[in-house]
């Protein structure tokens, strides 16, 4: 037990001084009036104001909005991938991963260039039908908030229920048709109840997403109409600096997202047990099911969501390589590259984000690597409270988290807030739960043999925690070490809130960029920024970790 807690003190001390202190004033500040002293008075005055009340509801709404959307979307594309063998199947499942390492600045961007009153799409439909003004008009609306949180969440979705769905044997349909189930009955019946703890994580999950959105809010709302509670935090810390009402505003959106957090950790270990205790089988391949009745229904579902999923990002990289030559005129250019590559603001803002993803990686490796070590190894009363207050900041927005180091800082002699090291910390605390979650589903397949054949050698806690296990987990710290670099350089909430002009990154300058109408340059910068996703991509590909 001693060896354990030795390995938590250094986590615990991080987590306590750049996490729970900031989540603390953060609380602090929404529980205490004005002398200080502990009261109810703001939450309960906040509560009352039509306005913030408002804002709630439509927050929580929207969220449960996109949840249906993202869980509807996803679940053809997790029968497929569960069911049947295909050409590109591998792509595909690593497509899953886009809200992973996709940051949501791109998404903005997407789909301002793609859905705009002036994007791809519409200007396609007005010249095919020969229309005088935009056919879809989506931007800056509930319309598009949902459009984009569904995109973005749906692979999701198909990741989790998949993994589950795929490990029902066809024997159990089969004999369920024997005894007269067929059609909607069957899933209804048969099917439905096995996957359900699935499909209830995933929403859980998609649902904290969306309820924790900001980029995606901010920018496709287009104004206090559709603000929600990420948002009007930003704006009371950072416009109106009243950092008392952003506190019980954060503290309230903090006690919804942790109840769905609970509800997610509670569903994913009744669905990895469920995982466990299924067995593997043969798949047919695809061409069969096509030829079915329902063979049309799933082709014109893969193609369509392979224009929703890249058509996008595409959007962003061939507008990147335009320049305006004239009055609405454009030509085919590298000048943006140029500029980025240049010098001056752009490239010290590739080269932020660069250093932020590097430090990143060498803070949140080694301490994801230990908590999910210790929690998958550790038996004890109270192990799911550990392994809760382990993933605890899933649940808690980074706007929060931004907002908790205005406040905890501020009376500091050394005042961390506008530092590159509070950008790191912030970021580390971020990207952390990702290395947590896949390095410890590692350390719970190793076979108990393994360390029990190395003590009877006479290894001690140690060396069979550097010399066996570690590397033996090297594949999935690959994929920890990527996912926490491309959180890093797409991470956008928290470092608006901590930045200064020095610490601009890639995600600021492409918001920067698209607040001033600046559509190729916010292209251009985006396409850097996807590259280096593209490459954390391949290295989670590569290495074929579990999210």
């Amino acid at each position: 037990m001693l060896f354990p807690l030795l390995l938590l003190a250094g986590p615990a001390f991080f987590l306590l001084l750049f996490f729970y202190y900031p989540l603390g004033s953060v609380l602090v500040g929404g529980l205490t009036d004005q002398s200080g002293r502990i009261s109810l008075a703001v939450i309960s005055a906040l509560l009352r104001d039509p306005y913030y009340l408002k804002i709630i509801g439509f927050t929580v709404w929207q969220a449960i909005l996109s949840t249906l959307l993202s869980v509807l979307l996803g679940l053809p594309g997790a029968y497929l991938l569960a069911r049947y063998d295909f050409r590109g199947k591998r792509l595909i499942q690593a497509l899953t991963t886009i809200p992973f390492v996709l940051p949501s600045i791109i998404v903005v961007l997407g789909f301002v260039r793609f859905f705009g009153n002036n994007g791809v799409l519409n200007r396609l439909l007005m010249a095919l039908f020969g229309l005088e003004e935009p056919a879809l008009k989506v931007l800056y609306s509930l319309k598009a908030i949902l459009l984009a949180h569904s995109f973005y969440n749906f692979p999701i979705v198909v990741r989790i229920v998949s993994s589950l769905w795929r490990r029902i044997h066809p024997s159990t349909e089969e004999a369920a048709r024997s005894l007269g189930a067929h059609g909607f009955r069957l899933f209804w019946r048969v099917t439905l109840p096995q996957i359900l703890p699935g499909i209830l994580s995933a929403a859980a999950l998609v649902f904290i997403f969306c309820l924790l959105s900001f980029a995606i809010v901010l920018v496709l709302g287009g104004g206090p109409r559709y603000s929600t509670l990420e948002v009007e935090v930003y704006r009371l810390a950072k416009v109106s600096l009243d950092l008392k009402t952003g506190s019980a505003l954060a503290l309230v959106g903090a006690v919804i997202s942790l109840v769905f957090l609970y509800a997610y950790i509670k569903l994913q270990q009744q669905s990895s047990f469920a995982e466990q205790m299924l067995e593997d089988y043969e798949r047919p391949r695809l061409a069969s099911m096509l030829r079915s009745p329902w063979g049309m229904f799933y082709l014109l579902y893969l193609l369509l969501m392979a224009v929703v999923i890249l058509a996008p990002m595409v959007t962003v990289v061939a507008y990147s390589f335009q320049v305006r030559s004239g009055w609405g005129q454009q030509a085919v250019s590298l000048e943006w590259y140029r500029r980025i590559f240049s010098g001056g603001a752009y490239l010290r803002a590739g080269l932020n984000s660069l250093f932020f993803g590097t430090m990143t990686v060498l803070l949140a490796l080694p301490l994801g690597t230990l908590l999910a070590y210790v929690g998958s190894r550790s038996r004890f009363a109270g192990s799911q409270l550990l392994e809760a207050l382990m993933m605890l900041p899933i649940g808690i927005s980074s706007i929060i988290l931004g907002l908790g180091y205005l406040k905890a800082y501020q009376s500091f002699p050394w005042n961390i807030v506008g530092s590159w090291y509070a950008i790191v910390f912030a970021h580390t605390v971020i990207a952390y739960p990702f290395v947590i979650r896949v390095a410890s589903a590692t350390f719970r397949k190793m076979k108990p043999s393994l360390p029990e054949a190395a003590r009877s050698l006479g290894a001690g806690p140690w060396q069979l925690f550097w010399h066996l296990e570690v590397p033996l987990a090297r594949s999935a710290l690959i994929t920890g070490a990527a996912f926490a670099f491309g959180i890093s350089v797409g991470e956008v909430n928290a470092t608006l809130m901590l930045y200064n002009e020095k610490l601009v990154t890639i995600p600021v300058m492409i918001y920067r960029l698209i607040g001033s109408y600046n559509f190729i340059g916010a292209c251009a910068m985006g396409s850097v920024l996807m590259l280096f996703c593209f490459l954390v991509f391949l290295i989670i590909d590569r290495a074929g970790g579990e999210v």
